[in-house]
């Protein structure tokens, strides 16, 4: 399950994962427990070794929503609480028992700022994530927006609840059971 996003494919991650490696303190999560809360600054990040964790949000009508996953082998972070000390937007959380080696964020911060030209591309290949994201919900129709994460991540269901894949496709769970049971692919 890890790269499991776009970025992570687009960027070399393996300064992160050493970091982690050799300056890291090996944590157990729990499943529920929380890495960070929303409205905090991260203070740490880490490199997944096992397990998954999400991101999600409450919305003003005080719903729960995932809008991110991550697996593992790769980074766990929030960059723009990590690099510019601005408060979380969502919580992180582990989506069952997970473990991560952590640092504390300052170590990545002062890496990439010691480094414009590969801090510049990490908020490239972010925003344009991020953007793709965006766009992706006007592109596509719900049914493929679920069709492309299943031909990406057939196995999503092992790791992640109906509720939390609904909310993060933004559909009803009603039409993710609709569309598993139709094995569209």
């Amino acid at each position: 399950m890890s790269q499991f996003n776009a970025f992570e494919k687009a960027l070399d991650f393996s300064f992160w994962k050493e970091l982690c490696e050799t300056r890291g303190e090996r944590i157990l999560f729990k499943r529920g427990e929380y890495f960070v809360h929303a409205g905090e600054v991260l203070q740490r990040v880490g490199w997944i070794i096992s397990g998954g964790f999400k991101h999600s949000l409450t919305d003003n009508n005080g719903n729960v929503k995932a809008v991110g996953f991550v697996f593992e082998d790769a980074v766990l972070a929030n960059y723009l609480s990590a690099l510019s000390g601005v408060k979380m937007p969502t919580d992180i959380i582990a989506l069952e028992d997970s473990e991560a080696m952590v640092i504390p964020a300052s170590y990545v911060r002062d890496i990439l700022d010691g480094q414009p030209e590969l801090k510049a591309k990490f908020l490239e290949v972010l925003f344009g994530q991020a953007y793709d994201h965006v766009l992706d919900t006007y592109r596509f129709t719900p049914e493929q927006r679920y069709a492309n994460l299943i031909s990406r991540f057939p196995r999503i269901f092992d790791f992640v609840s109906i509720g939390d894949l609904a909310s993060y496709l933004n559909i009803s769970r009603r039409q993710l059971y609709r569309f598993r049971s139709q094995k569209i692919k």
